[in-house]
């Protein structure tokens, strides 16, 4: 039995922006790509959503609202690992000002050529309860999904 893998999400923080790197972003990413942004929404004050085609996107965050002082702030970019590369003007404007850039988290996903009813998860964390949907189980509720541990199995027929 082959065993693919393969990282769908890969998350990175780049610390200590400025406001004005982030609106520097805003401005350039509005004339190269379909963008989105929203203002106070959950637990980051910007959010910033980019896309350069259907399947090619970008997702930041800017200052998170425990940040209360100063004018240097969390920038935080979600996307997939080879979607990077489509937004290396914007990822090197952001670099340069960003005093470091730290790894924060990644979703991993294991390709089974096996069906579901062969397959058995034991979450290492006894807490998370499996639950079914359609042809999905899952491991920890829905407020958990960004938490290590989180797990979802998916039947594709």
């Amino acid at each position: 039995m082959e065993i693919e893998v393969s990282i769908d999400k890969f998350v990175i923080d780049y610390k200590d922006v400025p406001y004005s790197t982030f609106l520097r972003v805003y401005m350039v990413g509005v004339k190269k790509y379909q963008v989105k942004m929203k203002i106070y929404s959950g637990t980051y004050s910007y959010e910033l959503h980019m896309r350069k085609s259907d399947d090619v996107y970008i997702h930041m965050y800017f200052k998170n609202f425990r940040e209360t002082e100063g004018h240097l702030h969390i920038l935080r970019i979600e996307t997939r690992p080879e979607h990077y590369s489509h937004f290396r003007e914007i990822l090197e404007m952001i670099g340069i000002r960003a005093s470091r850039v730290e790894f924060v988290s990644c979703d991993v996903a294991y390709d089974i050529q096996t069906g579901l009813e062969n397959i058995v998860v034991i979450p290492t964390d006894a807490r998370r309860n499996m639950t079914h949907f359609d042809t999905t189980r899952y491991f920890g509720r829905s407020d958990q999904r960004k938490r290590n541990g989180y797990c979802r199995i998916k039947g594709k027929s």
